[in-house]
């Protein structure tokens, strides 16, 4: 007969059996064939609804097995899309999914970009679409609680790459990008030089999408904001054709006397002082540039069309360089 003592050794070495047949049944792999499936786990998924999916795309044997394996992890699988092939066994699909060794993809936002530009990028990244992210830009509710009192999100979402996976709440990612803007803005020697020169985050970004437009060089940039800002201070029209031409929406096409003279809130030639708002996203140094001009006393630009420009002090000056390089074409300031 046998003791207590032998049914729990029996009990013990039933278990381990059977947990050794497990882990040998789970490292077994589904098939041979390695063509990657992508499986995208959302957020709040339970593990049987994950271990269904898998079964059904052939990946694994058992949706019980793959659970009871997933306890190694806690049950705590991470969300995201995940490379998969059914040459992989179900502890190797597990520790995946535990590890969060997910598909990671990229956007970028170049300097210069609006946000039509932006929400095209958006699109082909198959992350929204165009036209949903355009009417989350100007979501009045949206831009308040992420702390932007404009009434869309131009300017404020700072160029650089950055890296996602397939699980993201757009909302969200949008509002890590503008905090990146914000972060920039909050650092103690930038909010110190925007009192001096009584901007606010609003203005300077509004500036520095102009110089951005308008310079081609980081060298130059110094430079157009001196003009930019020596022509604030006479009170002079900024006469800005990037935004003559964000006005009229029709980015790809040339600008004519009539836009030059219809009035739009971004329309510079037609007022003094600043745009209404931001017309692209400018870089760093554009923010700087906009920032802290150069101590010069120039009034005028115009493009050498070879990406460079000749800076003056009168009309008179500036009126012979348009000649000298312009002949007849539209002219920068």
């Amino acid at each position: 007969m046998l003791t207590g003592r032998d049914k729990k050794i029996i009990v013990t070495v039933l278990a381990i059996f059977l947990a050794t047949q497990t882990i040998i049944f789970a490292s077994i792999p589904k098939d041979t064939d390695s063509t990657r499936i992508n499986i995208v786990v959302k957020n709040g998924t339970s593990l049987y609804s994950i271990a269904n999916k898998l079964k059904g795309e052939g990946l694994i044997y058992s949706s019980h097995l793959f659970v009871l394996c997933s306890l190694f992890y806690r049950g705590r699988l991470l969300a995201g899309e995940y490379s998969l092939k059914k040459d992989m066994s179900t502890i190797d699909i597990v520790r995946k999914m535990g590890r969060g060794e997910r598909n990671i993809y990229t956007l970028k936002i170049v300097e210069g970009y609006n946000m039509f530009n932006v929400a095209d990028t958006i699109d082909k990244a198959q992350i929204m679409k165009s036209a949903a992210f355009l009417a989350l830009a100007r979501d009045q509710g949206y831009l308040r609680k992420i702390g932007i009192m404009s009434d869309s999100i131009e300017g404020y979402l700072t160029p650089d790459t950055y890296h996602y996976s397939k699980e993201i709440e757009v909302e969200d990612f949008i509002e890590k990008i503008v905090q990146r803007t914000f972060k920039f803005f909050a650092k103690e020697d930038i909010k110190k030089r925007m009192e001096e020169l009584g901007f606010d985050i609003h203005k300077t970004l509004t500036l520095a999408s102009m110089i951005e437009k308008e310079a081609k060089l980081k060298a130059e940039k110094p430079f157009i904001s001196a003009v930019f800002h020596n022509r604030l201070k006479k009170e002079m029209p900024l006469d800005c054709d990037p935004t003559v031409i964000y006005g009229t929406g029709a980015f790809d096409s040339p600008i004519t006397r009539s836009n030059l003279n219809t009035y739009t809130p971004y329309n510079t030639y037609t007022f003094k002082g600043l745009p209404k708002g931001p017309i692209c996203d400018p870089d760093r140094n554009s923010i700087m540039a906009a920032l802290y001009p150069a101590q010069v006393d120039y009034l005028y630009f115009v493009s050498k069309n070879d990406g460079t420009h000749v800076f003056s002090r009168d009309m008179k000056e500036h009126n012979r360089f348009v000649v000298m390089y312009q002949r007849g074409k539209n002219t920068k300031k």
